[in-house]
């Protein structure tokens, strides 16, 4: 999860007009408040995660952070534009696709028991 988090973050750096979360060949629509720096700051949490977890240091936390921000990302972003167009296929898959990426690293801070997160302080 550490490779593809450092690369989409740099992704979000290099094209903020892209919707956040996982890069896609979709930007974000102009009725979302904020949609650049939201993009610039999920890249820097999806970096910022992506080497905490290559370097295994503060991984539960690491996990955790970037499975919120990605999270926040779906309900800000891809909810409204799956309300905006419902019967829309692409919505839905840009939707699905990057809840399951929040979900899969949700469940890796799951994964990362209170032990391995002490142990690794």
């Amino acid at each position: 999860m550490g490779i593809p988090s450092v690369f989409y973050g740099v992704e979000h750096l290099l094209h903020p007009a892209y919707v956040p979360g996982i890069p896609l060949q979709k930007l974000t629509p102009e009725w979302i408040y904020g949609r650049i720096f939201f993009s610039y700051f999920v890249g820097v949490v999806l970096i910022l995660a992506g080497v905490c977890l290559l370097v295994n240091k503060k991984t539960r936390i690491a996990a955790t952070t970037l499975g919120l921000t990605i999270l926040l990302t779906v309900l800000w972003i891809y909810l409204p534009m799956l309300a905006a167009a419902p019967t829309h296929v692409v919505a839905l898959n840009y939707f699905f696709d990057t809840l399951l990426f929040c979900g899969a690293i949700l469940l890796l801070a799951n994964a990362m028991g209170k032990e391995t997160a002490l142990t690794q302080s």
